[in-house]
C-alpha cells in the first residue's frame, strides 16, 4: 500500500487552507473573535496531522514486512481522534460572558467544524469537505443571531437614570413608541442614580442600528447613560 505523492499532499493542504479561509472570512466580515488566519491555520494543521495519521507510518509496515515481524500494531485513528478534543482550548478562547449573556459559541463551533474540514480534506474526501465548507459558511452567514428569520435578539439594555420618583415610568413610556417591549426589568439605586436593566427578547431593529434608534433618548435630561 502506498500513500499519495508529495504533490497531492501539498494540494490537499492548499485546499484545506482555502476551505478554512472561506469559513474564517465570513467570521471576520462579521467582526468575530476568530477570523481568516485562525480558521485557515486550524484547517491547514488538521489536514497536515490527518496526512501524518493516515500515511505517516506506512514505512513501519514496510519495515515489519521486510524483517518478518509477525505483528505490527498501528492505530491511524489516534491522531485524528486527538484533533477533535485538542481544538477545545482554542474554541474556549472565543467564548465570552458579558452582560449576563454568552457570545462566541457559534465561532467556537465553527472552529471545531473547521477541524473536520481539514481532516476530511487530508483524508482525500474532497466532495465531503467541499459540501461541509459550503454548509458551514451558509449556516453562519444566514442563520446568525440577529436575523429577520429569528428576530432581532438582545440580552439586556442598561440605563442609568436620575433618582427621581417617575424616572423609570418615563423611561418605559419613552421606549414604547420606539417598539421596545421589555419582558423584565431590574433596578437598584447606585452611584447617585437609578441603574435599570431591561430584558428585551425581541429588538425592533438589527443590533447594529440600535444605537441610532436609542440616540434621541440621550437628549432626555433624566437619562445619564445607555448601553447594551
Amino acid at each position: 500500500m502506498t500513500g499519495p505523492g508529495t504533490i497531492e499532499c501539498v494540494l490537499r493542504l492548499a485546499l484545506a487552507a482555502l476551505f478554512g479561509g472561506l469559513i474564517g472570512l465570513e467570521r471576520e466580515l462579521r467582526m468575530k473573535e476568530a477570523g481568516v488566519r485562525t480558521h485557515l491555520i486550524v484547517s491547514f494543521a488538521s489536514c497536515m496531522m490527518m496526512l501524518v495519521s493516515k500515511y505517516g507510518f506506512l514505512d513501519m509496515l514496510e519495515y515489519a514486512a521486510a524483517h518478518s515481524y509477525e505483528t505490527m500494531k498501528l492505530d491511524p485513528s489516534r491522531i485524528a481522534a486527538g484533533l477533535v478534543t485538542a481544538i477545545g482550548f482554542l474554541g474556549a478562547g472565543t467564548i465570552f460572558a458579558r452582560n449576563r449573556g454568552v457570545t462566541g459559541l457559534t465561532t467556537a463551533a465553527g472552529l471545531w467544524a473547521t477541524v473536520g474540514i481539514g481532516m476530511t480534506t487530508g483524508a482525500g474526501m474532497y466532495l465531503i469537505s467541499t459540501f461541509g465548507t459550503a454548509f458551514i459558511v451558509v449556516i453562519q452567514a444566514v442563520l446568525y443571531r440577529d436575523h429577520i428569520l429569528l428576530g432581532h435578539v438582545a440580552a439586556a439594555i442598561f440605563v442609568h437614570l436620575d433618582d427621581a420618583p417617575d424616572s423609570l415610568e418615563r423611561l418605559l413610556l419613552s421606549l414604547k413608541p420606539l417598539g421596545f417591549e421589555p419582558s423584565g426589568c431590574n433596578y437598584e439605586r447606585r452611584d447617585g442614580g437609578l441603574a435599570v436593566e431591561l430584558h428585551v427578547s425581541r429588538l425592533p431593529c438589527p443590533l447594529e442600528q440600535l444605537g441610532s434608534l436609542l440616540a434621541p433618548l440621550m437628549k432626555e435630561p433624566y437619562i445619564k447613560s445607555i448601553r447594551w
